[in-house]
């Protein structure tokens, strides 16, 4: 019989905790809304607002900016969530994105900005909040 890490258990619990608590809400908890958010401020200045690739910041790089409405179409018809998501954590390497530690948009995706909770929880914030870019780009893709 395999054994259940403390951190499996956690895990469990905070995303039963969440789920309660959306239920709970007045409001429903709109993922890819709250996913727009974190594209126009951490992503639009390079891929524009419109994620086609043409931000302000695009112009004045020396490698095109990708269209990131083209993800799924690029990938055969299925959105990469795997490598968009490795892409956006900093582990898959982005020449315009940054060295690996430290992406353009620094830390925001990063459990240690997250100081005022503990390592397991800050790592669930980050989890969280490219989950939540990720459903918006799925989002906006074109066939």
């Amino acid at each position: 019989m395999k054994s259940i890490s403390i951190k499996t258990v956690s895990f469990a619990i905070i995303l039963l905790y969440v789920s309660v608590q959306l239920c709970l809400a007045e409001e429903p908890y709109d993922t890819e809304a709250q996913g727009k958010v974190q594209f126009t401020d951490n992503c639009a200045l390079c891929h524009g607002s419109s994620a086609k690739g043409d931000g302000v910041f695009a112009k004045l790089l020396t490698i095109d900016t990708p269209d990131l409405t083209k993800l799924k179409k690029d990938n055969g018809g299925f959105f990469p969530y795997r490598e968009v998501y490795l892409m956006i954590d900093g582990r898959e390497e982005v020449l315009l994105h940054g060295p690996r530690y430290m992406p353009i948009w620094g830390d925001r995706f990063n459990s240690s900005t997250w100081a005022s909770v503990s390592e397991e929880h800050a790592d669930t914030l980050v989890r969280g909040t490219i989950f939540e870019l990720l459903i918006y780009l799925e989002s906006i893709q074109e066939n």
